[in-house]
């Protein structure tokens, strides 16, 4: 069997899907499937080393990212020239023009859907926001429809491609995200206090960074001004440090900006909790990877968390941009720190058990066979 994975230029940011690309690549390739990478965009830098998968970049069109589609299409023709193609795998626009051509070639088409909330993304306000919902119908939404089979990585979003496009229940399959091993095999070391917290991530608002701050200002207007919050992520560090400021705990919380693995394992392995309170989550791959270092974890009851998080069994998860409940929750956490230990190692167990890249690429596989009998 050979597959292509196309992937967008946004998605080789640091958090972005470009990581989650290549390990479904390398899982693949494992199990005997010939795989093509094809980034759209500029190659994300050490991509794949040591490895024999192909990698057929494309350029973003100069007029407008949808229009490079239609080079999508060309470069899938491409490689299906000069060896067969079984399937391909989209994660966004970048499909628009691709189903007629693999519909016609009996090519199974999959879309893999990792948006963090296709709710929030559709009732986003913009301007021209007639044209761009258009578009977005087009280019994006009716994908999903007409995939023959469609990834998830949590029943959160299956259920919203099924409300929200009308995307038949048995085309969904839900393939949970692996964990790289690396966090795995983290050393955490024993720790007595709730002292040392981290986040890691994206700075942007909906990952709930300036909830964090705001709740620990209320931590120390209670009295508690005894730990440190390192962040560790990109994005406005002048807000970050604005709000700090405006909080009165400026002198408690250090930016570390963007970590490569073994400088962020390295942080994760010193705190003894992580709070990542985001507000939309496909998945979750930081709460999960906190919870595989043995950090327990603090995060907001919405998107797919629930899945990931297990509420009074591996951490506590609050109603979200609750922050005076967030900041409750940190001083339980605090307060009881046996119980918040043993979080950490119920979910360190937990997350080593249920994801994993081995999983992810045979549900991909399976989803991937389904469909072929379908189309044939």
């Amino acid at each position: 069997m050979h597959i292509i994975i196309t992937f967008p230029s946004a998605h080789t940011s640091p958090g972005g899907g470009a990581r989650s690309c290549l390990q479904i690549a390398r899982h693949l390739e494992k199990i005997g499937i010939d795989v093509t990478l094809m980034p759209i965009g500029s190659q994300p830098p050490g991509l794949l080393p040591n490895s024999s998968i192909p990698v057929k970049p494309i350029q973003l069109n100069r007029y407008h990212y949808f229009l490079t589609s239609l080079a999508v299409l060309e470069g899938v023709k491409n490689v299906t020239r000069e060896k067969p193609v079984d399937a391909v795998l989209c994660w966004d626009w970048e499909a628009a023009f691709l189903i007629r051509y693999l519909r016609e070639n009996k090519i199974v088409f999959g879309m893999i859907a990792a948006y963090p909330s296709y709710e929030e993304l559709m009732h986003r306000s913009q301007r021209y926001k007639w044209l761009v919902k258009t578009a977005n119908s087009w280019f994006r939404w009716r994908l999903f429809k007409q995939a023959n089979v469609v990834f998830v990585s949590s029943n959160y979003t299956k259920q919203e491609l099924i409300s929200l496009f009308g995307v038949l229940p048995e085309k969904v399959f839900i393939t949970y995200r692996g964990i790289d091993p690396i966090f795995h095999q983290a050393e955490k070391a024993a720790s007595g206090n709730i002292k040392n917290l981290i986040f890691y991530g994206s700075l942007a608002p909906i990952k709930g960074l300036l909830d964090v701050i705001q709740a620990l200002g209320l931590v120390a207007k209670g009295g508690n001004r005894d730990w440190k919050l390192r962040i560790a992520g990109w994005g406005d560090e002048d807000r970050v440090k604005r709000t700090a400021e405006k909080c009165g705990i400026a002198e408690n919380i250090q930016l570390l900006g963007t970590l490569d693995p073994t400088e962020l394992i390295n942080e994760m392995a010193w705190a003894d909790l992580a709070v990542l309170p985001s507000q939309a989550e496909s998945f979750g791959r930081s709460i999960a990877e906190a919870q595989a270092v043995g950090l327990p974890v603090i995060s907001y009851d919405s998107g797919s968390i629930p899945e990931v998080l297990k509420d009074g069994e591996t951490g506590w998860l609050v109603p979200a941009q609750k922050v005076d409940k967030l900041a409750k929750a940190i001083q339980m956490a605090m307060d009881h720190p046996s119980q918040t230990l043993e979080m950490g190692k119920a979910g360190r167990q937990r997350v080593k058990n249920l994801f994993t890249w081995e999983k992810t690429a045979n549900a991909i596989l399976q989803g991937i066979t389904s469909a072929q009998n379908t189309i044939t």
